[in-house]
């Protein structure tokens, strides 16, 4: 099981970090009440979790029939919202419960018209449900939609926040061959990221491997990518899909080949410049493609 999800919050007393939110969520709980609301801040800062942690504390046992998902980067068109979205707006609860909760996790990839046709959705039908929203970019997010929610900036979490975290997890699995030399270093690379470093400190226990190794190893993924593009071998496109389909974002495929361009010593400054452009952005053309149409546009752009 990908500990990504095994320790994933559950409840609210889970959630790290954003204690301004989670002051807020008890009184809402208190009240069994919640507004709509805005997340919004870095990939891997746990917008989604702390999401999922509120429903299920507000729903209880009733929650696998009040709650509801959608990746709005994916369900990005009007008709999403006009049909899925609408239907699950208008239908009842079911159980002892004030209301239904669907998460949009990623709506900055959802179009400007099916934002406003959200933003209807949430007026009519206010008695009934209550939507979450998660983006990395609140500027995608149109105002009305903004101001009908309570805004919570999630910012990256800091380095003893997450070696914290990274300790538990490591004692709950009984593994003790990481020591703090080795994971100082790691956490502090991962840039608030608890995501990716819960990801990579498990890809390491199962590789039996080095924290560093792991590192370098991921690196060398993108260095491969990266020199691929620069011999324009188009199987590269190929081997980005594939990262996609087994679960990679754009956002943390662009960040390791970022990072991967900054460490370079052999790509001339130039060349260096226009990927490091080109990449940044891919980030804002996010709203407009999906995410393979996105990469291959990436990849059109830099071969």
């Amino acid at each position: 099981m990908l500990w990504t999800e095994k320790y994933r919050p559950s409840k609210l007393s889970d959630i790290v970090g954003q204690e301004h939110f989670v002051m807020d969520a008890e009184t809402w709980i208190e009240e069994k009440n919640i507004p709509n609301l805005l997340f919004y801040g870095r990939a891997g800062t746990g917008k989604t979790g702390a999401a999922l942690a509120l429903a299920k504390t507000i729903l209880g046992n009733n929650t696998s029939d009040n709650f509801f998902e959608v990746n709005a980067s994916d369900d990005r068109k009007l008709e999403t919202v006009r049909t899925l979205i609408k239907q699950i707006a208008q239908s009842g609860t079911i159980g002892d419960v004030p209301f239904r909760i669907c998460l949009l996790d990623e709506m900055d990839g959802m179009t400007n018209d099916a934002q406003n046709a959200l933003k209807r959705i949430m007026e009519r039908y206010a008695s009934n449900i209550r939507f979450i929203i998660t983006c990395n970019d609140r500027n995608r997010i149109i105002f009305p939609l903004q101001s009908r929610c309570a805004n919570y900036h999630f910012k990256p979490l800091s380095n003893e926040v997450i070696l914290e975290v990274i300790k538990g997890i490591l004692a709950n699995e009984n593994i003790n061959r990481f020591s703090d030399e080795d994971l100082l270093p790691f956490i502090y690379s991962m840039n608030g990221d608890i995501r990716r470093a819960i990801t990579e400190i498990q890809a390491a226990k199962s590789s039996n491997i080095t924290l560093k190794k792991q590192s370098e190893m991921n690196l060398e993924e993108y260095v491969k990518i990266i020199n691929l593009i620069m011999n324009k071998d188009t199987n590269v496109l190929a081997t980005l899909h594939d990262m996609i389909y087994m679960g990679r974002s754009v956002r943390e495929i662009c960040m390791g080949m970022d990072d991967s361009i900054i460490q370079s010593e052999g790509i001339d400054s130039n060349v260096k410049f226009k990927f490091l452009r080109t990449i940044g952005e891919s980030e804002y053309r996010s709203t407009t493609m999906t995410p393979r149409v996105l990469i291959s546009w990436l990849v059109g752009q830099l071969i």
